[in-house]
């Protein structure tokens, strides 16, 4: 009797554990399947952003008119962009925002401190270092003399080349100093890491 009960008993356990386990993969397929959508659906308002990004440097430059910000709408999404971002090495095509908000990360990557884009100082842009998308999860792959280049809204591109990168403390914001010599131009890009303990920084300066 006793060996039909732990007969039993073990039935009733191994039961359990394969529910649990398909529970837990039903959570990880529905979670994956949410994470696809998120961010083609981000990627999607990053594109739209940078197609009228192009047109308004195309009507700048028709018009004479240098921008240095312009308020663009994407469906629900209204953003103050102040030009785009690409670093062909790791994919990255974005516009860069200008609003330091939650909302604004979650959308492409911001404008963090410094002068105007591709003006002489050094202008730091943030991005989510997330496991997935086209954010900045990826520039701790860039090294020395890999290219960046920014485009302002007046049209002009500055090409940038890797100079110098690491980690530091989150209370340590001396990477965004402003240079020395105020004829170079400098960018630097910034991201978390170990869960927001921590700043991953590139620097990259024009030639």
């Amino acid at each position: 009797m006793k060996k039909i009960i732990d007969k039993i008993n073990k039935e009733k356990l191994f039961n359990v554990v394969i529910v649990l386990i398909v529970i837990a993969l039903y959570i990880f397929v529905g979670l994956y399947i949410y994470s696809n959508f998120r961010e083609r659906k981000r990627q999607e308002i990053a594109d739209g952003i940078i197609k009228k990004v192009d047109e308004q440097i195309q009507k700048n430059i028709i018009k004479s008119n240098p921008m240095e910000e312009v308020t663009l709408s994407y469906e629900d999404f209204n953003y103050t962009v102040l030009g785009k971002i690409r670093i062909k090495k790791i994919n990255i095509y974005q516009p860069i925002l200008k609003e330091n908000t939650k909302k604004a990360y979650d959308a492409s990557v911001v404008k963090i401190s410094g002068p105007n884009l591709n003006e002489n100082g050094n202008v730091s842009i943030g991005g989510h270092n997330y496991m997935r998308g086209n954010f900045f999860i990826k520039i701790n792959r860039l090294v020395k003399d890999d290219k960046i280049t920014i485009t302002d809204l007046s049209g002009r591109e500055v090409d940038y080349y890797v100079y110098a990168y690491g980690i530091t403390t989150i209370d340590d914001a001396s990477y965004l100093a402003q240079p020395l010599n105020k004829d170079e131009k400098i960018v630097t890009l910034v991201t978390c890491t170990k869960g927001g303990k921590e700043r991953y920084y590139v620097k990259a300066k024009a030639k």
